[in-house]
């Protein structure tokens, strides 16, 4: 399902995290990597297609605002509601038929804008998932911050490798192939969530999706790589990377 969460985040994800990341963990710097390894650099993971225009941004507010009240109505499940998830779809769907009219009387098509935007949404989702071969079985080194995906304190040695802090936590999470399930060869305790790593290992183009727990619940999480994990090096972004 299309939901506003996709519309505000995953744009922002698919375009703006990969143009960050170089930023964010600053992988131009003098780190030393492992010999014999290939240094890769998160936007090394996603392969090179045409350009895909943010449809959404380049509206006019008033459609932009159109459009997020048809996904927030969109977004509520159909069939036997609370009565308070009830009331909020009927206000939603308030909302969308006056939007309708208004742009209606403006010369737009409410409806045929929100086909063109899942058009764009699918697309946008689908080139998420594309990878980069070429790096199937390669021996690499990249830098990144670590998720656990099993919280025991002695270490663990499954973990979801992301490129940029806060990523499937404070957002949604970024498209799969900005996502790396690493499989450590031995148990890896971090000194704190999020903390910033650099691997070395074997690159594998496999995807994945795993169960990423948090206090309130849980969530899956899809990678587009597996990485077998030789060494975990606590890595020190520069200053300003975050």
């Amino acid at each position: 399902m299309i939901t506003s969460r996709f519309f505000f985040c995953n744009a922002r994800s698919m375009v703006h995290c990969i143009a960050l990341v170089l930023a964010v963990l600053g992988l131009g710097c003098d780190a030393a990597f492992s010999e014999g390894a290939t240094q890769l650099k998160w936007e090394m993971l996603v392969p090179s297609t045409e350009p895909l225009a943010n449809f959404p941004q380049e509206l006019p507010i008033e459609q932009q605002e159109a459009l997020r009240n048809v996904l927030y109505w969109k977004g509520h499940p159909s069939g036997e509601l609370s009565e308070e998830f009830a009331l909020q779809r009927d206000e939603a769907k308030k909302r969308v038929d006056a939007d309708r009219e208004k742009l209606a009387k403006q010369g737009v098509d409410l409806d045929a804008l929100y086909e063109r935007y899942a058009i764009w949404a699918g697309e946008t989702e689908r080139r998420g998932t594309l990878t980069e071969k070429k790096h199937d079985g390669k021996r690499v080194a990249i830098a990144g911050y670590l998720l656990p995906l099993d919280f025991d304190p002695k270490g663990t040695t499954e973990f979801l490798l992301v490129p940029y802090f806060g990523a499937c936590i404070h957002e949604p999470p970024p498209p799969p192939n900005q996502v790396i399930y690493l499989k450590a060869s031995a148990p890896y305790a971090p000194t704190s969530l999020f903390e910033g790593v650099l691997i070395t290992g074997t690159m594998r183009v496999q995807s994945a999706k795993k169960d990423l727990s948090f206090v309130d619940g849980s969530s899956k999480v899809a990678s587009g790589y597996v990485l077998e994990g030789e060494t975990i090096e606590p890595y020190q972004h520069e200053e300003g990377g975050q």
